[in-house]
């Protein structure tokens, strides 16, 4: 092979010449021709490492604060689609999970369901303190102890929540980690045995060697039945099923004195008690709301339920609930109207949903979280906790730390 330079003195880029070369193949003849082509030879392996790692679309887990920080990460100021990654608002066309905040025991199997949907290869990060351990809420009741209880977890992101130059930190992280996966190889682990043993979640993470394989097989069992729409229509024992005729109309009427109110039409002598709203007699507790709704007190506050447990010693006292209601007039000069009742344990508090609307849910909170049962509610069922729940967290001798298998 001969190389032709410049005897001018010029330095000029040598010429090739390859006329003296016994083989020449067609199609690199033919590349050679075409004016500003150029050639790049490569494994398919490596074409395709490289479009992985380049093109890591994100199916976004966001529940709480982190999932603030994880939108930043995608505007302008840090702009994640850089480096090819882009949000995907669909788990079929994803192949990272970013779990950014808290994931409470009903919305589990939801994430679960998801990850399963997401084709191979897949993989998760686990965004701030409570996607990664539960953190300030890790042994509550509602709380998963960390997200890689419920699906393996290939980076962990900390903080509270992180910024989103940590989440970018740990998508670079994963990318070195699809390249080493790829090539066969695994990273190094960075084993804590003594922060392990301080993080330990009540059930054991997804790739721990002691985890109990039936664990996933009631995970995906209960990830496919978990659905928005599950009800029981059946009427709890000793109640009739609520009727769905509209409720009757109410003449409407100025706000008016809801001290003289309450004391010449529902014999409430004491209006403002010390320790609260004036206690109303439950027998007439619908037709005080109705009383109220026609004087112009439109909009349903709030319905509150408490449990007190049965005292013992110098000031016994038996258990009980209190419901405090609170309804409110608009416009101008607005006024608040509020109430309680006082129930037995297994007592009902008649519905207010005939009456206003918004009780509907509010009452629904208050039966799921607390026990209160509400006759005459055409839909009481749970609204917060999942449709298997055992028992109703805000009452005050339930353990805050109960387990709820499989997910705590």
């Amino acid at each position: 092979m001969a190389v032709n330079g410049s005897g001018d003195g010029h330095k000029r880029l040598p010429v090739y010449d390859e006329s003296e070369l016994t083989y020449e193949h067609p199609l690199y003849g033919a590349m050679l021709s075409v004016p500003g082509l150029s050639v790049g030879v490569t494994s398919i392996d490596a074409i395709l490492n490289w479009g992985v790692m380049n093109s890591l679309w994100v199916f976004p887990m966001a529940t709480s604060c982190c999932g603030i920080e994880l939108m930043a990460a995608a505007a302008s100021r840090v702009d994640l689609d850089r480096m090819g990654t882009i949000v995907r608002a669909t788990p079929r066309q994803a192949e990272v999970m970013v779990i950014a905040g808290t994931i409470t025991v009903k919305m589990a199997p939801r994430v679960k369901a998801l990850w399963d949907q997401m084709p191979e290869p897949k993989w998760a990060i686990a965004m701030g303190s409570c996607a990664i351990s539960g953190d300030f809420y890790r042994n509550l009741y509602a709380v998963v102890p960390g997200i890689d209880t419920v699906l393996p977890v290939d980076v962990y992101v900390p903080g509270c929540p992180p910024n989103p130059e940590a989440l970018m930190h740990g998508l670079l992280r994963l990318k070195e980690k699809v390249a080493l996966r790829r090539a066969g190889k695994l990273p190094p682990r960075d084993d804590r045995p003594d922060r392990l043993q301080v993080t330990k979640p009540s059930v054991a993470r997804f790739l721990d060697p002691a985890r109990d394989p039936a664990i996933d097989e009631q995970q995906v069992e209960s990830a496919l039945h978990a659905t928005d729409t599950d009800r029981s229509d059946e009427p709890a024992a000793g109640e009739e099923r609520a009727s769905a005729e509209p409720p009757e109309p109410i003449a409407s009427s100025q706000p008016s004195d809801l001290e003289a109110l309450l004391r010449d039409e529902f014999g409430v002598a004491e209006t403002a008690p010390k320790d609260g709203a004036p206690v109303v007699a439950v027998e007439r507790h619908v037709a005080l709301a109705r009383r109220l709704r026609g004087m112009g007190y439109e909009i349903f506050t709030y319905v509150v339920a408490t449990h007190f447990p049965e005292k013992t010693g110098k000031a016994p006292a038996p258990e009980r609930f209190e419901l405090a209601y609170a309804v409110r007039s608009v416009g101008k000069g607005s006024k608040v109207a509020s109430w309680r009742l006082k129930l037995a344990p297994g007592e009902a508090a008649p519905s207010l949903v005939g009456v206003y609307a918004g009780a509907d849910w509010q009452e629904r909170e208050q039966w799921d979280l607390v026990g209160v049962r509400f006759a005459g509610h055409p839909d009481l069922r749970r609204i917060m906790m999942p449709e298997n729940w055992d028992g109703h967290p805000l009452r005050k001798d339930y353990p805050a730390d109960k387990a709820c298998p499989p997910w705590r």
